[in-house]
């Protein structure tokens, strides 16, 4: 299974609403080897801070590593250009996702 970390670059294809008022995000991760692998990013997963984004969510957990798309709603999979999932990310690279959604939706 890939896991992405920082030496892999990320960027964002798309921003789309879901009917839950969610917003997703639509991007690739790119391998140093060249390998495209797709993700999706989403607000309100974390109930504690519903404007921040993230991969995945694994709720009381969040350590423990899950790939991309965990614990999002079907309704807001459905929205995105889809997601690898067998695909991991390491905080680092969960870190710069979320910022890349920070400031393209909130400025």
């Amino acid at each position: 299974m890939p896991t992405a970390n920082l030496r892999w670059s990320f960027s964002i294809t798309s921003v789309t609403t879901s009917p839950l008022g969610t917003t997703a995000v639509s991007g690739v991760a790119r391998a140093p080897d060249e390998s495209e692998h797709k993700f999706i990013a989403s607000d309100n997963l974390d109930p504690r801070f519903p404007s921040r984004f993230k991969v995945n969510w694994n709720g009381m957990a969040p350590r423990m590593p899950r790939p991309v798309g965990h614990g999002v709603k079907e309704e807001v999979l459905a929205c995105t250009e889809g997601h690898d999932p067998h695909l991991f990310i390491g905080r680092g690279g969960r870190v710069a996702i979320a910022r890349m959604c920070k400031e393209l939706v909130h400025g």
